[in-house]
């Protein structure tokens, strides 16, 4: 594995007007953190509400503060940035915070960083009482119609955030997205982007840019580059009319219909694939030639579950797909077996959800009643023995056996078969 820098300095910038009652806790939230080299940028627009009070108090731990007017939110950014000394800056905004005190450490401890221009992760939306995790897409390609992740849960490498700014000249235009223009031009320039499978920030859900509708043209404006795009028109109109019926009390009930009831109510007893596996496809679960899932199987979210050609899911089992299941061609999960994403933080006041993807390579079989727990990767032609708990990552053509399951052999590696099954009304 490649080693990691570890002497990267991260830069982190907060924004803040007029914010007394939650810039404590964002201050706090930077100072918590166990990344040892870092430092602090506070840029205030000339609060007048105590809130420069609270700042002064941490004067000397500061790299920089200061207290003027400014000409909005983007402009702060700028002067922020050009006070920075590190290899990487990130923007944490007044009243958000990092979702634990080693969120850099986690982010700056994974091995592609030292090959991205830009890292990304996760991060968790507080809505009152209530807080979810918004997972980003690993796949940047998507980056040409949206964006994949919040602004606050990336960091962009200082060099290259001094040679492109926040392009004021788009205030009037653009509003609050010029954080998405700025990415989607450093996307556009080649510069290269990198999922790492961390939560990093915990932010606010009301705020400027919660209006769905507006946000979703100006995305479109952003992408489009200010000409007609047929193909990114069509898309602002689908999220669009989507992300509006999300917002109504139907819509809860209609995807509960068919993610939850008819997959796993009605469809177990109706014997014919062919119909289970039309439904399934409808709602988003993606699946290869020649792939057979049985009757009375428990599908989570089966529109997060891909499966390649000639793989066998057995009965009684049960994929949650919350977190994302990948399984590869020829791949045998023998009767009640257990593939499980999800997951709760033990240590997390609020009993916070966590999910990470799972993926079963080629001609990997799953023996009977195994279990699979989340962010486990199980090699190509690797063995599962019956009745296991898989914990770690398993090698190609490893045996492995018991609880938590261990190596205790090697399998053939010149594998060539099809999984089949031919057996009607099953």
């Amino acid at each position: 594995m490649e080693q990691i820098k570890a002497n990267y300095k991260i830069s982190v910038i907060t924004v803040v007007y007029n914010d007394v009652h939650n810039i404590r806790k964002t201050i706090d939230s930077f100072f918590s953190q166990t990344w040892k080299d870092k430092e602090y940028i506070i840029i205030d627009g000339g609060s007048t509400d105590g809130t420069i009070d609270i700042i002064r108090e941490y004067n000397d731990r500061l790299a920089f503060w200061c207290s003027e007017p400014d000409g909005g939110i983007y402009d702060a950014m700028n002067k922020g940035i050009s006070h920075t000394t590190g290899d990487w800056i990130n923007f944490l905004n007044s009243g958000d915070c990092y979702v634990s005190e080693h969120s850099l450490e986690d982010i700056m401890s994974v091995s592609p960083i030292n090959d991205a221009d830009i890292i990304y992760g996760d991060c968790i939306e507080i809505d009152g009482k209530k807080m979810r995790k918004l997972q980003a897409s690993a796949d940047t390609k998507l980056l040409e119609y949206s964006p994949l992740f919040r602004h606050g849960s990336s960091l962009v490498r200082a060099s290259i955030h001094k040679e492109h700014l926040f392009n004021l000249s788009k205030r009037t235009e653009l509003g609050y997205s010029l954080d998405w223009e700025l990415l989607y031009r450093l996307y556009k320039k080649g510069y290269r982007f990198q999922k790492v499978d961390v939560e990093l920030e915990m932010y606010l859900k009301e705020g400027t840019s919660n209006h769905h509708i507006k946000s979703l043209w100006y995305n479109y404006k952003i992408t489009s580059q200010g000409h007609f795009n047929a193909y990114k028109f069509l898309f602002f109109l689908k999220a669009a009319i989507f992300t509006s019926l999300k917002r109504t009390c139907l819509y809860s009930y209609f995807r509960a219909f068919l993610l939850e009831y008819m997959t796993n109510d009605i469809l177990p007893h109706i014997p014919f694939w062919t119909i289970r596996k039309q439904h399934l496809k409808l709602i988003g679960m993606r699946m290869g030639k020649g792939t057979f899932v049985m009757k009375k199987c428990y599908l989570h979210n089966a529109n997060k579950i891909t499966i390649g050609d000639y793989s066998h899911i057995n009965r009684d089992c049960m994929l949650d797909g919350r977190g994302g299941i990948y399984i590869g061609n020829n791949v045998s999960v023998s009767c009640k077996s257990n593939i499980i994403t999800g997951g709760h933080d033990v240590q997390s006041p609020h009993f916070m959800g966590k999910f990470k993807p799972i993926t079963i390579d080629d001609y990997a079989w799953i023996g009977f009643g195994a279990t699979i727990l989340q962010g486990v990767h199980i090699g190509k032609g690797a063995v599962v023995s019956a009745g296991a708990v898989v914990t770690k990552d398993v090698q190609p053509y490893d045996i492995v056996s018991g609880i938590p399951a261990k190596p205790v052999g090697k399998r053939n590696e010149h594998l060539d078969y099809h999984c089949q099954w031919e057996t009607p009304l099953t």
